[in-house]
């Protein structure tokens, strides 16, 4: 009786938070309807990237841990999905003060159909669900340097509250443009104010993704079980698929974050496509020189990394530089993955070397290629007669990994000596070989499953 008490003023609590302004049934006339189809699809495409990051991570793990590591991405969906609807979003992109937004749009109370003044052609509320989606795939990229060894009420500690810390304070400062209440001035987060550009999340995503995952690893450490110690990847098809799943999802990620069906999305999509394929090639043929031997893993990684380097730059440059972010993005993290080696840490999977090298890479490169001729609303880089961009793209790059770094080592730290939760798996309460049946819990083997070493 006390626990339905409870239950029942929690959730008159929350329908007074939620209650608000009604979303109208049809679309006012200031939006676009060709704008408002492609965020739409934009919107799945980046949705459907978070499980290709399952299955790229579930294929390299060793195959005891496949079930965990997949099962930690749609964790983090289901977890930040809620967690952006009750308060991720207005603190991410509410008006507020430079550093975070208020509490005014929490459960998307006042959310509506209508456009927010500053995005004018589009339905307010399907901004904040496709800015959702990148709130969901960021702590999803992470799952990979800690995958088969963390437990799973671990993560969704660390999930929910990295994204109310971490993610959702540097979304506000590098991404939020809102109008002042009482001037009715157009005004920007603080990275945004001082020239700071990041067109898809190089700083949001990846540099933060990047340094979370570095930390991560460090504190977590390494694998305790030891099916965890020295498995090789289970399925490189699970790789490969999980990685053109990803390429097919970054056309949405970097293409609608132009929030319109416009030039800069065609520009955008296309920069992706470009260095996408750069990226790949670049690691393929650094595989053949370096090691004599092509990997389909590696190249996959590549394709990863092209794609990494250029979301920061999509909406800003000329094609043709696509190519050279694409091939120097890989060379950096190439160098990153190997260079690993000689460091105490056990970053499984290459999240850091990948998201994180790539990411300061691409947002260093967005410094030097920007050009207003592809985007008027943005800056010129140091190609162009500008190189205090590159100082502003720095100071973006220090202010994520610092922000990012440190509420992670908090969170974890805080973990850690909790007696009752803890960061690792002991035998005990390891589930990675459970499933469950219409018998109920059975053990899952791996009997028809083999590791796929071999190269090419």
């Amino acid at each position: 009786l006390f626990s339905l008490l409870l239950y029942g003023q929690i959730l008159l609590f929350f329908c007074d938070v939620i209650g608000g302004t009604e979303v109208y049934p049809t679309l006012p006339e200031t939006v676009s309807t060709g704008d408002t189809a492609w965020l739409m699809f934009a919107t799945a495409l980046v949705m459907i990237m978070t499980p290709g990051v399952s299955l790229f991570y579930g294929g390299l793990v060793g195959k005891t841990s496949a079930i965990d590591t997949l099962f930690l991405g749609f964790v983090t969906m289901g977890l930040v999905t809620i967690e952006w609807v009750l308060l991720g979003f207005s603190i991410a992109f509410a008006p507020g003060n430079s550093v975070f937004g208020d509490f005014r749009w929490c459960g998307l109370k006042n959310v509506t159909l209508i456009p927010y003044p500053a995005r004018p052609h589009v339905p307010h509320i399907l901004y904040a669900i496709f800015e959702l989606m990148f709130a969901i795939i960021t702590p999803a990229l992470v799952s990979g340097a800690v995958a088969g060894r963390i437990k799973v009420t671990t993560w969704c500690i660390f999930v929910v509250a990295w994204g109310i810390f971490a993610y959702n304070i540097l979304a506000h400062m590098v991404w939020s443009v809102w109008v002042n209440d009482s001037d009715s001035k157009i005004t920007f987060g603080l990275l945004k104010r001082i020239g700071t550009i990041d067109f898809a999340g190089g700083i949001v995503v990846h540099v933060s993704s990047g340094f979370a995952s570095l930390v991560a690893t460090i504190i977590v450490g390494k694998p305790k079980l030891e099916k965890n110690k020295s498995e090789y990847p289970w399925s490189y098809p699970f790789t490969l698929l999980g990685a053109g799943i990803l390429w097919f999802g970054w056309l949405g990620f970097n293409g609608g974050s132009a929030l319109a069906a416009n030039h800069l999305a065609t520009i955008a999509l296309t920069n992706s496509t470009i260095s996408a394929a750069s990226g790949f090639l670049t690691w393929m043929i650094l595989d053949r020189i370096i090691l004599g031997k092509l990997s389909p893993a590696g190249a996959a990684c590549g394709m990863i990394c092209g794609l990494v380097g250029i979301t920061p730059s999509a909406g800003f440059i000329i094609p043709g530089f696509s190519i050279i972010i694409g091939f120097v993005t890989v060379l950096f993290c190439y160098g990153a993955t190997h260079l690993k080696t000689y460091f105490d840490f056990d970053d499984k999977l290459d999240v850091f070397s990948c998201h994180g090298v790539g990411g300061i890479i691409g947002t260093l490169l967005t410094g030097l290629f920007a050009t207003k001729s592809i985007n008027p609303d943005g800056p010129n880089g140091a190609f162009y007669g500008n190189p205090i961009q590159l100082l502003y793209q720095g100071l973006g790059i220090l202010v994520g990994a610092l922000l990012s770094g440190s509420v992670t080592a908090i969170i974890f730290l805080i973990v850690k000596y909790v007696p009752f939760l803890g960061l690792q798996s002991s035998a005990s309460e390891d589930v990675s070989l459970l499933i469950k049946n219409d018998d109920g819990y059975i053990k899952f083997t791996y009997q028809n499953f083999n590791p796929v070493n071999k190269v090419y």
